[in-house]
Order: C-alpha cells, then structure tokens, then sequence
C-alpha cells in the first residue's frame, strides 16, 4: 500500500519551506553541509556534530559517491545527473551542485536568470548567470525522501543553563546584582512622583517647605542611587571576571583533549573563533540576564503606572511598541545571517594571516608577498563588508526605534494636552506620564533588543558546541606504568586505518613487534603510510581496527594520557615554542631540572653551540625557531624528546637535517640510554644503526602471495 504521507511530501504541497544556512566548520566537509541543510528541509533535524560522528570525512574531502552513500544510510533518494545550466530548471530543488570542480552547494531557486544558492563555505548567495556558469561543473544530484525518511531530531547544542551552572559562585553573584538592580529601579520609579508633588502641589499652594523636602528627598534618592550602581558595577565586574576565566579554562582543557584530525580539518583562524564566540556569549547573557530580568519587570512595572495616570494613552503607547516588534521579527533572519557571514568570513582572513606568518620565509622565496596581500586585503573587504550589512541593519533599527518613538512622543502629547485642557487628568499626571512612557518605551526597546540577542546566541552556542560535542581521546586517571627510562616493549596487533569510512585503507592488518630496549626502523617506500603508522602508533590517530599493546597491557585500557606520559616523538612537523632554549628543552615546566636540560643537550650534541650563544640556555626563541639551522632545531627537539625520560621513543625523520658526523653521535647517546626506538628513515647510515630493519608492508604482500599460492595448490 502506498504511503500518502510519502506521496504527499514528495509532491511538494506545502507552503514555502526555508532552507537553513548550515555553515561548514571543517575545510572539507562542503558535502556533509549540504546533506545538513536538504535533511532539515524535509523535517530531519541534524546537525553536523551528529552528521560527522555516522559519516565522517577525511581532510581530502567527500566524492559524489560518499555523498549518495551517505544520503541513502538518511533513507533518502538520489539522482545524479550530468545537465547543462539550462536543464537545472526541470530539477527538483533543493538539489546539490558540484560547484569550483572542489566544493558542493545547494541550489536553492532560479529566478529571473538568477541562481540563489546555499554555499556551505560562506552562506547565502544570489548570482548571475555568467558567474554560475563559471562555477558549475555540470553535475548536479536531486534528492528526496523515501517512505523510511523519518523527522527525526539529532541536535547537539550546548545547554546555556549548564554553562552557568558549572560557574563557582554564579547564582550568589547573580541575586546580588539583581537586588542592588531592582533598588535602582525603585529609585527611579521614585522620581516621577516628586516631580508630579512639586507641580500639583508645591507650585499651586506654594508651600516651601513641601519643596524643601521633596528637594531634600530626591537629592538624597540620587546619592543612594549612584551608590548602589557603582556597587552593582563592581559585583557585575567579579561576575563577568570569574565566569570568563573559567569558560576559557573549560574550553582550552576540552580543547587539548580533542584527537590530532579534529585540528588537521579546520583553519587556525576558525578553531580561534569559536573561542571568541565564548565572549559573544559571556558578554550578552552576563549583561542581558540581568538587564533583561531587571527590564521585564520595569516594563510590567510602567506599564500598570501608565495605566493608574491615563489609561488610554497607554493603547497609544503600546500600539507603537507592537509596531517596533514587528519590524525586528521581520529582519531577525536577516540579521543573524550577516552576523554569521561575519564571523566566518573574519576567522577566514584570520587563518590566511596566520598561514603567512607562519609561511613567511616560503613566501619571501617564491616571491609570494604581493599575492597574499592581495588575498588578505579580498578577505579581510568580504569580512567587512559582511559588518556594514549588519551595522547597516543596526542603523535602521536605531533610526526605526528613534522615528517610532518621537511621533509616539507627539501623539501623546497632542491627545494629553487635550486631556488636560478637558481637565480628564492634572499637569502633573501628565507630566508624570510622559516620564513613565519614555522609560517604557526605553525599557520595551531593550528587552525586544535583549530577546533577540539572546535568540541569535543560537549562532554562538551552534559554534562552541561544534568543539564541545566532539567526542575526545580515551583519557583515564592518572597511573605510573614504569619508572623514567626504563624500556618497554610495544606490541601490534592485526591494526588498520583509514582516515573516513569511505576513503581506502592507508595500511590493513598490521601485526609486529619490538622488544623492551631494541632499536627498529621502520622502512618502506614513500607514500605507503609509514607516517601515519608511527602517528597510531604514538597514539596521535586511532586505528580503524586492532589494537597496541605495551608490556601487554592494552592502551586503550591505561588511556593515551597515560601512554604518553611514558613516550616521547620528534615528528617531521614539529615546532618549538616562543620561550627559551632551556623552556623548550624541559617543555615548559614549572620547577624544570638544569641538569638533566645540559645532560639531554650534551645528549643532542647541541649543548656546545648553545654556550657559545650570548645568552646560553636563555636564549629566546620566536614560534618560528628564530635563527636557528634547521639541523639545530632537531636536536633541540630530540633533546626535549629525551627529557621526558621516555621509554620507547619514535623518531620520524628526525636526523634528516644533520650531517653524518652529528647523526652518528646522536645515534650512539641514544643507545646508550637502553630504551626502546621506532625510527622511520630512509638515510641507510640511519637504518645500519638500528638493531632490526622492519617492512610490515613487504611481510603482508608475503603473507599474500604465500595464500594465493596455498589455493592454488588446493585447486590444482
């Protein structure tokens, strides 16, 4: 029997629908966004966080194939086809376009020749044809759900209240300001009526000594009041303090413990954004919880003072309040989609600046500095002008809420003037009522403004939950395994990795050994993944299948805090830190240890060429190793390798930089020590120091041949 329901969301029926502007957080998961927004357009509510945990993408990308995979796993239909620009109109939108030969994008409508589209790399986009025909690849994918799509909701978001919840001190914090607040307001709502006392009263019987109190009083309510608020400045500036500190702590430790991919697939600039987006939250919940609160009770407040001094001018009052409402629902998504646009674009132009940095000697040699001006300056326009839309917005706003609330002022007055005149309220009333309805009005403006701050926080919180909800390394407590320098032996069994369940396998079924104190490089030809071997095996990656053992002990089981406490790696790629040459060596530690820092040096064959430095251990060093040989900064590392006092230790190319004479020196010192080493090089000084040469590679395709030979004995 046929599904109607099916049938009928097949063909469309409904009014218009949205389609959301899903914004990619990795550089290569374009196709993942574009599966986010066609499932939220027909009821599926997924995020990306759910979306990257069933289909996760490597940091080469997605293929059409991947993406229809994934698509039917969803129960929904595909048809890919290869069409001219001109057939795109008979398509079923939305549908996915291969877009630059490199991206994906949603086809949202076409519209007088022109193609709005959803781009998961920068948002909303509405092009012409010319422009879409340089991009489109031509290929496109329609998709709709089958009679199994199910709207189901899978949305990690971040819990506001359990952000503050988790803040030491916070609900204490809280109720002190909103008190001193509230104090402030009664104060404030105190003033009017002395105004309307020295009008109705002190004018008209001329009494002196009514105004000499009344004067006395209001000047005694103003001391009180700048007393109070500079107490509530204070409580609010500990408040705003402790609740900053400890987010950034929170999110920086989670941040650590997040695997290597997490940060291989996304920009600089774009991880350092979303801990920016924790001050746009910090500073509009610590403000506006409490302005909010303390505004919400004022506009209930004024509003039953207004009608205790003239109830029908407060219709007028309102009905421009309602129109002011109106308006800022209308222009929300407007609104919070610039603000989105901003803030990717800004970590964008961030990113590029800090690639430079960081490339800069790269640049200067290729002659690249003009170009990646050039490139910075379009980012960094984009980003700006992505901000001139939404100040523009806030301009409009500014000037709407200036406009409504001058003609709210003039109608008020001309029917209150006429209401005095006809002697329905006093002067004073009257008065006391224009006072009201300004702070009303004021009052109003900032909470409609507040509620939709905190509605557009929805943008922040989707960006810090992208990072909290990413599932971290296997982290256990705290455990000595073995004493300092002391070897262990390290065990693989049958392991495999792949970087996403669609890519091919970099190594498959991987078994071998290294004993307790044995030297082993690690050989094979380049590009077979020896790299990414000693990564799982340093436990940087996890493998796809298998397992590591050390003293036969499971690793998954002591936890990789644990396993790294007892190892150490000088990786291809790795990097000194703005610091000293003795902070370098110790890794920053707080009490480090002088002598083991020279022992590890003399160990490195380094620690001559350190004295003979002004400054010696001193030394400073810039992030970019400063003006140090690349030969120098490898043994720096070997040497901070060496003080964890590791007991296997991973060496990736880490003498490729040294001439034989220093490699041979280093090779004996870290003999000497008795601990286990993995090396991986391709020098074959390098590979003759070693006590065994290890191809796992060529033991598997042994392993193979020696099996198709045993079937075909069986078949002959």
């Amino acid at each position: 029997m046929v599904d109607i329901n099916f049938v009928l969301d097949r063909l469309d029926l409904k009014f218009k629908r949205r389609i959301p502007n899903i914004i990619q957080s990795e550089s290569s998961e374009c196709g993942l966004a574009c599966i986010a927004m066609i499932c939220r357009y027909y009821g599926m509510e997924i995020d990306l966080v759910n979306l990257r945990r069933e289909f996760g993408i490597s940091s080469q990308g997605a293929t059409l194939q991947s993406l229809i995979e994934a698509l039917i796993n969803l129960n929904l239909k595909t048809r890919a086809l290869s069409i001219d620009i001109d057939e795109l109109n008979l398509m079923k939108k939305p549908c996915i376009l291969h877009w630059n030969m490199n991206h994906f994008v949603v086809l949202i409508a076409i519209r007088n020749n022109k193609f709005i589209i959803q781009d998961p790399a920068i948002g909303k986009r509405t092009i012409n044809i010319n422009e879409f025909s340089n991009s489109f690849s031509g290929v496109a994918m329609e998709v709709w759900p089958d009679s199994n799509f199910k709207k189901v909701k899978k949305i990690s978001r971040l819990n506001i209240r359990t952000l503050l919840n988790n803040i030491t001190n916070f609900p204490s914090s809280l109720l002190k300001v909103l008190c001193l607040s509230f104090l402030i307001e009664g104060l404030n709502i105190a003033f009017p009526i002395g105004t309307q006392l020295i009008m109705d009263h002190v004018v008209i019987s001329s009494d002196y000594s009514l105004l000499t109190l009344v004067i006395l009083g209001l000047f005694v309510f103003t001391l009180l009041n700048a007393a109070l608020r500079f107490v509530r400045a204070w409580v609010s500036l500990f408040i705003d303090t402790l609740v900053n500190v400890q987010w950034k702590i929170s999110f920086f430790d989670y941040l650590m413990k997040l695997p290597l991919d997490f940060f291989e697939k996304r920009k600089v600039g774009d991880i350092q954004s979303r801990l920016e987006s924790l001050d746009s939250l910090r500073n509009t919940l610590i403000n506006n919880i409490i302005n909010g609160i303390v505004d919400g009770v004022m506009v209930i407040g004024l509003f039953i003072m207004m009608t205790l001094y003239g109830s029908k001018l407060v219709l007028i009052v309102m009905g421009f309040t309602l129109l002011y409402i109106a308006l800022r629902v209308l222009m929300y998504n407007k609104y919070i989609r610039y603000a989105e646009e901003y803030i990717v674009k800004s970590a964008e132009a961030n990113s590029h600046f800090t690639e430079t940095i960081y490339g800069i000697a790269s640049i200067k040699s290729l002659g690249l500095s003009l170009s990646r001006s050039k490139n910075w300056l379009n980012l960094n326009i984009e980003a700006i002008n992505s901000n001139i839309k939404n100040t523009k917005l806030s301009m409009f706003f500014y000037g709407a809420n200036s406009l409504i609330s001058s003609i709210d002022h003039i109608i008020i007055l001309w029917i209150g003037s006429l209401m005095v005149m006809d002697n329905l309220i006093s002067l004073g009333m009257f008065v006391a009522f224009n006072i009201y309805r300004s702070q009303f009005s004021e009052r109003a403006a900032n909470l409609i403004n507040m509620l939709l701050e905190i509605k557009m926080l929805t943008l922040h919180c989707d960006r810090v939950s992208d990072v909290i909800f990413t599932d971290t390394e296997n982290y256990q407590p705290k455990n000595a395994l073995i004493l300092p320098n002391k070897s262990m032996d390290i065990r693989i069994d049958k392991i495999s990795f792949k970087y996403d369940v669609h890519s091919m396998e970099i190594f498959s079924n991987l078994s071998f050994s290294v004993k307790a104190g044995e030297s082993v490089a690690i050989v094979g030809p380049s590009g077979m993944g020896k790299t990414t071997l000693m990564k799982v095996m340093s436990g940087l990656l996890s493998p796809t299948s298998g397992n590591i053992y050390i003293n036969d002990i499971n690793v998954d089981t002591i936890g990789l805090n644990n396993y790294r406490d007892r190892i150490a790696c000088v990786l291809q790629d790795d990097k000194l830190f703005s610091g000293t040459i003795a902070e370098n060596i110790s890794s920053f530690e707080s009490v480090k240890d002088d002598k083991r820092i020279v022992e590890c040096a003399i160990l490195s064959n380094i620690h001559e060429e350190i004295m003979k430095m002004p400054m010696g251990y001193e030394t400073m060093l810039s992030e970019l190793g400063g003006s140090l040989s690349g030969g120098q900064k490898q043994r720096l590392m070997i040497a901070r390798a060496l003080y964890k006092q590791p007991s296997i230790l991973f060496l990736d190319e880490a003498t490729s930089h040294l001439d034989l004479k220093n490699e041979a020196y280093i090779n004996q010192s870290i003999s000497s020590l008795k601990i286990t080493r993995i090396i991986i090089a391709h020098r074959e000084s390098t590979i003759a120091s070693v006590d065994r040469v290890l191809n796992p590679w060529e033991a598997i395709a042994k392993l193979e041949r020696r099996s198709q030979r045993d079937v075909s004995k069986i078949n002959d």
